[in-house]
């Protein structure tokens, strides 16, 4: 699945997607300073099979809401 972009907070992020045997996995990767979450998204109810990718998405931005807006310090 080709990957997604979008801007959310005036930050630009990108999903890239990927199928495993149980399910999806979604690396959501800020623009700017290279934070990475990822999420695991498993088989099962929660997906419109009609629109996985529109599922996945709509997972990803609200992971994205919640993503702090700059990554940890390190000492």
């Amino acid at each position: 699945m080709e990957p997604h972009h979008l801007d959310h907070d005036g930050r630009s992020f990108t999903i890239d997607f990927e199928r495993t045997p149980e399910g999806w996995v979604c690396r959501i990767s800020r623009e700017g300073d290279g934070a990475v979450q990822v999420i695991a998204f498993s088989d099962g109810p929660g997906f419109d099979p009609d629109d996985v990718r529109g599922s996945l998405i709509a997972g990803c931005e609200a992971a994205i809401s919640r993503m702090p807006s700059s990554p940890p310090t390190r000492h």
